[in-house]
C-alpha cells in the first residue's frame, strides 16, 4: 500500500471543512470491509485492538509489537487511512516516540497519544488519573519528532472534560497545540457546551469518539471544527454476537448451512481478494513450464 497517498488523504479531511464518521477497523477483514464501503476513514481503538490480538479487555495488556503487527495486518488489506489508538506511548516520552516510529512503519494514517496514566497505577482505585500537564506536552512534543514530515498524523488526546473538568482540558489541549500536534482527540464529548468551549479555545482540527446518539449530528459537528468522529465500536459487538450465535445455534445442532445471514459467495470473495489469488495461482503456480 502507499502509505504516503493514503495520509494525504486522512490530512485533507483534516484541512477540510466536512465531518467523517471512522469505520471500526480491527482486522484485516473488517479493513477490507471498510474498504468496499468506501469508508474514507477508520478507527483502530485499543480496544477492539485488545480484543482481536488478545480477546482481553481494554487494561493496557497488549504490547506495542502486537499492536504495529495489528496495524500492518490492516493496512496490508485495505488503504482506507486508518486512525490508531496509541494509547499513553506505552511509557514515557522516549517509549512514545518508539510508538510512533512503530506505527508509522506499519502504516498508520494517524495516531493518538493521551495523557492517562496507563497502565492504571497500584491502589489508585477505580477512577482513571491523568499525568501532569508538563509531562503530557513532553510525550507529544516526542511523537511529533518522531512522526517527522511525512509520518502519520499525531492527535494529543486528553479525558480531562470527563475527569478534571473542562478548564483542566482546555489547558491542556491549548499546551498540546503548543507541542506541535496535529489534532485533538476528545473521547467521550458527553455535552454540547463542551465541544463548543474547547472549539473556542483551539485552533486545530478536532477528532471526538464516543460520541452519543443525542450529539451525533455530523453538521453540528463540523461547525465546530470536528472533522473525524465515531460513535464507538458497537459495530464490533454486533458481530461478536453473531458469531456467538451461530456457533451456539451448530452447537445445539443447527446445521451449519442452515444458518441465516451466511455471507454471499461474493461478499467472501470480495473480502479475501480471492480474484487476485486466483490470477496469481494460475500465473505462478498452475501454469505448465516447458
Amino acid at each position: 500500500m502507499n502509505h504516503a497517498a493514503t495520509r494525504a488523504r486522512l490530512r485533507d479531511i483534516l484541512a477540510g471543512d466536512a465531518c467523517v464518521a471512522m469505520a471500526s477497523i480491527y482486522d484485516p477483514l473488517s479493513a477490507r470491509i471498510a474498504g468496499r464501503l468506501g469508508c474514507a476513514a477508520g478507527l483502530m481503538g485499543g480496544s477492539t485492538a485488545s480484543l482481536a490480538v488478545l480477546g482481553a479487555p481494554d487494561l493496557i495488556v497488549i504490547t506495542l509489537t502486537e499492536l504495529a503487527e495489528q496495524v500492518r495486518r490492516c493496512t496490508r488489506a485495505s488503504d482506507v487511512p486508518l486512525v490508531v489508538d496509541g494509547d499513553h506511548g506505552y511509557g514515557n516520552a522516549l517509549n512514545a516516540m518508539r510508538t510512533v516510529g512503530e506505527l508509522d512503519a506499519a502504516g498508520a494514517a494517524a495516531v493518538s497519544i493521551e495523557d492517562t496514566l496507563l497502565p492504571r497505577a497500584f491502589a489508585a482505585g477505580d477512577a482513571p488519573q491523568l499525568v501532569p500537564l508538563d509531562e503530557g506536552v513532553a510525550k507529544l512534543e516526542a511523537a511529533v519528532a518522531a512522526r517527522g514530515r511525512d509520518g502519520p498524523a499525531i492527535l494529543g488526546r486528553t479525558s480531562a472534560a470527563s475527569l478534571t473538568g473542562i478548564e483542566d482540558a482546555i489547558a491542556r489541549f491549548t499546551a498540546y497545540e503548543s507541542a506541535g500536534v496535529d489534532a485533538l482527540m476528545i473521547p467521550g464529548l458527553k455535552a454540547r457546551d463542551d465541544l463548543d468551549r474547547i472549539a473556542a479555545a483551539t485552533r486545530l482540527p478536532l477528532v471526538v469518539g464516543g460520541v452519543p446518539a443525542a450529539l451525533a449530528d455530523p453538521a453540528w459537528l463540523a461547525a465546530r471544527r470536528v472533522r473525524l468522529w465515531s460513535g464507538g465500536h458497537q459495530s464490533v459487538n454486533v458481530a461478536i454476537q453473531a458469531l456467538h450465535d451461530a456457533m451456539r445455534a451448530v452447537h445445539e445442532g443447527t446445521h451449519p448451512s442452515r444458518l441465516p445471514g451466511i455471507a454471499a459467495k461474493e461478499t467472501i470473495d470480495a473480502l479475501t481478494a480471492a480474484d487476485d489469488y486466483a490470477a496469481h495461482t494460475r500465473h505462478f503456480v498452475a501454469r505448465r513450464r516447458p
